[in-house]
């Protein structure tokens, strides 16, 4: 996110997230910098889009760099992970904050979350 003084001192927050895709061993990792928000859903989809289509491997969703991520994104990643299952691929996630790691759970996507390096949901 980027912040952009305005006259009169206001700023303007400019959604900058663009997902880096690159490849670990068999796996395709999509890593998420910054907020991830709903202004940043549309070029994360279209990330996903290409991934998806290509057909190869399964694909990992790194948090480890997000400062945020919103129920928009989450949608996203649940709509990426049906078209996977659909293809026998694996959707994971590796490293979300526990705030992301809450709104998964409440969208009944804790188990996308990879155990050895998520963290524990805290439970009310």
């Amino acid at each position: 996110m980027v912040l952009t003084l305005l006259p009169g001192g206001k700023k303007l927050r400019t959604a900058l997230m663009i997902p880096v895709v690159h490849v670990e061993r068999t796996r395709i990792v999509v890593a998420l910098h910054g907020e991830a928000d709903i202004s940043t859903r549309r070029a994360l989809g279209d990330a996903l889009s290409r991934v998806i289509a290509d057909g190869a491997g399964d694909v990992v969703i790194d948090l480890a760099d997000a400062t945020f991520v919103d129920v928009a994104v989450v949608r996203v990643l649940a709509t990426a992970q049906q078209l996977l299952d659909r293809q026998a691929r694996v959707l994971t996630v590796r490293s979300p904050s526990r705030l992301a790691a809450r709104v998964m759970d409440a969208f009944g996507l804790k188990g996308l979350i990879a155990a050895e390096l998520g963290p524990e949901i805290e439970r009310s």
